[in-house]
């Protein structure tokens, strides 16, 4: 079932508990806003998820992020 969460919100919990460096794990990655959250915050992170449609999500996603980092 879907449990959308804002980038924000991921982010700021992150930052929170988290150091740069640090290593994630999202064990029900979803469309990938926890990998999203740790590329932009500098941390490491491992994400699960089992459905491959989720799976394309989340490589496009951190795709296009990680080519927007080079353009700046």
């Amino acid at each position: 079932h879907p449990t959308q969460k804002p980038l924000p919100l991921i982010k700021s919990l992150i930052e929170k508990h988290t150091n740069p460096g640090d290593l994630v794990l999202d064990t029900f990655a979803g469309s990938g806003t926890t990998g999203v959250a740790c590329y932009e915050l500098n941390r490491r992170f491992i994400l699960i998820e089992q459905e491959e449609k989720y799976c394309n999500i989340i490589s496009e996603r951190l795709n296009k992020i990680q080519n927007l980092q080079y353009i700046k």
